[in-house]
């Protein structure tokens, strides 16, 4: 990943996604923002025990940074889940930010319309993003390990061959993401993987009372079997829980803690 500086705060962009002229993203640190600890400093989590006051103003930072106006930006409640949400235009009424415009119930979202920023938060989870550049159709995606079971990122793609586009043409990035190196389950979660996946690497090790787990690797797998190509899909690499100074990790600081985002929009 392309690791840049916008008025003080550090963020991330995938190299693959970088030059598409359309496509504005951007994986957030937690360098740059004024919440205090255990939230320092680019807390975006709006349910984490931050004050909301700061909350606010680390998203008026992001904003201004990328350049892109609060009131077009739509997120979700995420629950874990393997629902998308078709965005074909704002909702009507402005609310107060960050609350405004968040559907319920969602961990994807989908648009081809110009001129809206989706968002997803994460802590551990994995953030997908998913890019047709010859449809100008766009998906963000929230795959924890409940989400990734139900197949979400695979079926993100299935919705956006729904709206016209090929899968061998999606490019994709999969963000920073708890890794296989901490991410350890009980055995009855490990067996829930092994049953999903197989042989194919998901789980790296194990006993009789768990085992570890590759998320990243699991929804990379779902993209391929989705019909994306491997050299498409961009990989981050990078674990949250390894690297408390740069992500936020609901493990990695027994759950007391605040929240990055994964964010694109088509432009306007």
């Amino acid at each position: 990943m392309l690791e840049q500086t916008f008025s003080g705060l550090k963020l991330l962009l995938f190299e693959s996604l970088a030059s598409c002229a359309e496509l504005t993203h951007a994986v957030t640190t937690r360098i740059g923002g004024v919440s205090p600890a255990p939230f320092h400093s680019l807390n975006l989590g709006i349910n984490t025990g931050d004050a909301e006051k700061n909350v606010g103003e680390n998203y008026a930072r992001l904003a201004a940074a990328l350049g892109f106006d609060l009131q077009t930006v739509v997120t979700s409640h995420q629950v874990h889940g393997d629902r998308i949400a078709l965005i074909e235009s704002l909702p009507a009424g402005a609310k107060h930010f960050p609350r405004t415009h968040a559907h319920d119930g969602y961990d994807a979202l989908l648009t081809g319309q110009p001129g809206i920023t989706l968002m997803i938060r994460v802590a551990d989870c994995v953030p997908v993003i998913l890019y047709a550049p010859d449809r100008n159709v766009l998906a963000l995606v929230h795959a924890g390990w409940r989400g990734t079971l139900a197949g979400i990122a695979g079926k993100a793609v299935c919705a956006m061959v729904r709206s016209g586009c090929r899968p061998d043409r999606i490019r994709a990035g999969i963000g920073p993401a708890i890794g296989p190196c901490c991410f350890s389950v009980h055995k009855d979660v490990a067996d829930r993987f092994r049953t999903g996946f197989g042989a194919a690497g998901s789980v790296i090790a194990g006993d009789a009372n768990g085992a570890r787990i590759d998320l990243p690797g699991c929804n990379r797998l779902q993209l391929l079997d989705a019909g994306l190509r491997p050299g498409n899909i961009e990989m981050s690499g990078m674990c949250t829980a390894c690297n408390l100074h740069l992500f936020f990790s609901h493990r990695g600081e027994q759950g007391k803690t605040g929240r990055f985002v994964l964010c694109a929009g088509l432009r306007a």
